[in-house]
């Protein structure tokens, strides 16, 4: 009898062993690699190495300075622009495609230049005012942006908010600006 409650003592605790050891595996596995501003140069590099092992399109590295953010996310996003543009095209040069599919999608075309065009602009707008870089991101009737600067005012909130207005119609409250040190 005995033996018999030592047999489900340990089975019981085998069990919620495997399970902490699966709850802990599951969370492991979930969280994002997150790198703060002021990491460690050795942490920077390992947590880049990490993530570039991850994917399998990774944007080739270059120097570790503070504009590389806006570097690759430029890139990435031509990259990405340059995909969809090119799916955009098959679908109006193929001749199984049905005539609204091509129409719709010489539309998108039409859309995605413009908004590229748009961006442009802004960002340009935006360093023109003594910002030294800045990315912007339009999508439906919401723009993000990111500044590089060593304090946003509200003066310089004003400025950035005013010029997406003017440019592309965007009310204010649907313009989310982030501060990039």
């Amino acid at each position: 009898m005995a033996v018999l409650i030592k047999k489900r003592i340990l089975l019981i605790i085998f069990f919620i062993c495997i399970l902490f050891v699966s709850i802990y595996l599951m969370f492991v596995g979930n969280f994002p690699n997150i790198v703060y501003e002021k990491a460690p140069e050795t942490d920077l590099k390992q947590v880049t190495s990490q993530a570039e092992s991850q994917r399998s399109d990774a944007v080739p590295e270059t120097n570790s300075n503070k504009s590389d953010f806006f570097i690759d996310y430029k890139l990435e996003r031509d990259r990405l622009r340059s995909q969809e543009a090119d799916y955009l095209r098959e679908l109006i040069n193929n001749p199984n495609t049905a005539q609204q599919s091509k129409d719709k999608a010489q539309k998108e075309l039409l859309d995605l230049s413009q908004r590229v065009e748009k961006e442009m602009i802004i960002e340009n707008l935006i360093k023109a005012k003594g910002f030294e870089e800045a990315v912007i991101f339009l999508s439906n009737d919401v723009a993000n942006v990111v500044v590089k600067t060593k304090g946003l005012k509200e003066k310089d909130v004003a400025q950035i908010t005013d010029i997406i207005t003017k440019t592309v119609g965007i009310p204010i409250e649907k313009i989310t600006i982030i501060e990039r040190k």
